[in-house]
Parts: structure tokens; sequence; C-alpha cells
């Protein structure tokens, strides 16, 4: 894949900016505080963590693979499975690039066209949205005094935060306006060059996003949703049993860290480091874990995810291009 001297330059301020927050977070942490946590960690949690998220991203491929079919495509089970695993590995490098790049790996292993496999990740994307807000509502309505404070607390600390420094303020204004203009700004002459190609993609987008009332087989449709976000609780939670300072920290602790760590994954980040690790160590205060613990738990619950992805999407990569090699030579086009 190549990129445009705009794209680099936009890649290139968010790393910039990646780099900035991740050292902001860890300049008091010193090595030896995570070398005691990872000696009081029981690793067997931390595997049974990975094992259920890699069957969450597995649920995942087959409600790809079931809106995709009401679009008029289909796709194999283990080529969506590999396509998903792939746009993680590139989203752990650059964020978003890994809807276009699980897209692209599917359109040359099913010849599912680009647009419409895009259209239907937007859909996806919507109702993972509707399922994070409405977790989010019974979570803040079940600790509602709790969660009240924190809001207000952070608020308060951030507003201190940005005053003491505000020099990191201005830097960030200034790196998020030049990405902005960066991002947006083309040539009236390309922008009407592009204009025939950009109405034929946005019909495949909306091909995508109604794919969802011509799914077949809605139950498994909505069973996989529910699923993926019941694994995504719980490879998040049992993780909590590993450590002294959170083995008994309960249900509802563990849906606020699914909660903010959901958002902090959505950031625009690569893997959502950084926004993760304050998230998940903000809300552990509440709790009774201070906030160096904190993002050192978040630290290990991140990595453990993070070597999840890159060790099935490296082999998701090398298997599809062996079996795009293999298909080559036998000669058959998919």
């Amino acid at each position: 894949m190549k990129f445009s001297p705009k794209e680099i330059t936009k890649y290139t301020l968010v790393l910039i900016i990646t780099a900035a927050i991740f050292w902001y977070l860890f300049r008091q942490i010193q090595l030896q505080d995570f070398k005691s946590a990872l000696v009081e960690f029981n690793f067997w949690w931390i595997g049974l963590s990975m094992i259920l998220s890699v069957f969450s991203h597995f649920l995942r491929a087959w409600r790809w693979k079931l809106l995709l079919s009401g679009s008029g495509y289909s796709a194999s089970l283990s080529n969506s499975y590999f396509a998903v695993m792939i746009g993680y590995l590139a989203n752990s490098l650059f964020p978003r690039l890994g809807e276009v790049t699980r897209c692209g790996v599917l359109n040359r292993s099913d010849h599912v066209p680009v647009s419409h496999s895009l259209g239907t990740v937007v859909t996806e994307r919507v109702i993972d949205l509707f399922i994070l807000l409405l977790i989010t509502a019974v979570t803040f309505f079940l600790q509602f005094n709790l969660l009240e404070s924190y809001f207000n607390e952070g608020l308060t600390s951030l507003k201190t935060q940005l005053l003491e420094n505000w020099w990191i303020l201005l830097i960030l204004l200034v790196l998020g306006v030049l990405g902005l203009y960066l991002l947006f700004y083309s040539a009236i002459g390309k922008k009407i060059q592009f204009i025939g190609k950009i109405k034929n993609f946005i019909r495949g987008l909306w091909a995508g996003m109604i794919s969802l009332k011509n799914v077949k087989n809605q139950f498994g449709f909505w069973v996989s949703t529910l699923g993926i976000w019941f694994l995504y609780f719980l490879m998040l939670y049992v993780i909590t049993f590993g450590s002294p300072l959170t083995e008994n920290l309960g249900i509802l602790a563990g849906l606020s860290i699914l909660v903010m760590g959901s958002f902090g994954m959505a950031t625009p980040i690569p893997n959502g480091v950084g926004a993760f690790h304050t998230l998940v160590a903000g809300v552990l205060v509440l709790y009774g874990i201070n906030q160096q613990d904190g993002i050192i738990f978040a630290t290990i619950m991140h990595t453990s995810q993070f070597i999840t992805v890159l060790v099935i999407g490296s082999l998701s990569l090398i298997l599809v291009n062996l079996k795009h090699k293999r298909n080559k030579t036998v000669g058959n086009p998919n």
C-alpha cells in the first residue's frame, strides 16, 4: 500500500501526538514498578483473556460475513477472520487504517468490492456504538454516585492540568489544525476529476449500510453482536483476577473498565495507546486503586491484547498471502 505525502504527514503527526501522550502518562513510573507488578500477576488469567479475545474476533468475522451476504456478496468465514485480524494489525500502526485494510484483503481473497464491504464496516461501527452507549447508560445508572464524582473530579483535574501545562495544549492545537488542513485540502481540479469515483464510492457505502435489513440470519447477526460485547466484557474482567490489587473489584467495576477502555480504543490514536491507559486508570481510582498502579494494570491489560493481535494478525497475513499464491499457481482466481 502506497501513501501520499499528505497521508504520511498526517500519520506522522498522529504518532508524535501519541508519543507525547505516552511520555506524559508514564514519566513518573519506574521500570521496577512494572517488574514488581508482573511478579505478582497470575499469567493464567492473562492467557484466558487472550483466548476470549480470539473468540470475540471470530464472532466479529462471522457477523461481518452475515452482513456481507445481505448486500449480495459472499465470503468464506476463514477469509473474513483473516481480514478482520489483519485490519486490527493495521490499526495498531495507524488509526482507522484497519477498516480499509480488511476490506482490501477481502477484495483480494473473495472479490468483494471495497465500497460495499466498507459500507458494512460502517454499519458495524454504528451498531457497536449504539451497544456501547447502552452499556454506558446502564453502568452509569447502576453506579451513579460513584461515576458522577469521577466525572466531576476528572473535569476539575483536566482544567488544572491544562492551566499548568498550557504549552502542551498549544502544541496539540497547532498539530491538530495542521493535520485537519492536510487531511481536507486538495486542489479543485482533483476534486472535479474524482467526482465520478466519489459518487460510486458513496453508492457502495449506502448499499453496505442498508444491507442489515437484507440479512437472512437476523438471529445469528444479533446473537453474534451481543456475544462480541459479552466476550469483550469477559476478556477485560477476568484479567482483574490476576492481580492482588484488582481481584476483588466486582462485576460493576468490570463494566466500568469495559466502557472506559472502549472509549479509549475508539480514539483516533494507534491502538488507543495512552487514551486506553488514562481512562482505565482513571476509573480504577474510584475503586481504591492509586493512579500509578492503575496505569500499570491498564498497560498489562492493553499489552496482552496487543500481543494477541500481533501474533494472530501476523499469522493471518502470512496465511492469506500463501493462499493467494497457491490459488495463482493452480490458476484459480478465487
